[in-house]
């Protein structure tokens, strides 16, 4: 055989690989993708970002606390929130959950509602009217 015909079968031993994946990319049914509405996301990307500062420049930004008895979440005002889990590693166990404080400021996530890994935590709250945003990757014991 010559240089020829070896470059030839290489050539399209190759052609046939990248046919290989094309159609393996094209036909599979999952997606890599964090967030589904990830376009939108990036439409708000400015209302998040102002949240994010506003938390910080307002300082109001919760003290998370993760043990064996749960997750406590403390607030320095009353305040309602809507929590989202995200489980990097398994997006059927991603959860929203939304509380109200109590008189204390605590909100508290019991044990057996995550399980135990790394999660990452996005906390939209309000407090007297005004929106917040803290994002933070919690390890749940």
């Amino acid at each position: 055989m010559n240089w020829g015909t070896k470059l030839a079968v290489a050539m399209g031993l190759f052609m046939i690989f990248i046919l290989t994946l094309g159609f393996r990319m094209i036909f599979s049914n999952s997606d890599t993708l964090i967030e589904k509405d990830y376009y939108e996301q990036g439409l708000n990307y400015n209302q998040r970002y102002d949240a994010k500062r506003l938390a910080v420049t307002d300082s109001v930004i919760p003290r998370i606390e993760a043990d064996n008895n749960g997750l406590s979440i403390r607030f320095t005002l009353p305040a309602s929130c809507k929590l989202n889990f995200k489980r990097l590693s398994d997006s059927k166990m991603d959860r929203t959950i939304e509380r109200q404080t109590d008189e204390e400021g605590l909100v508290h996530i019991a044990e057996g509602e995550l399980r135990s890994g790394p999660w990452m935590l996005s906390l939209k709250y309000s407090i007297n009217e005004k929106n917040y945003l803290y994002e933070r990757e919690i390890l749940m014991p």
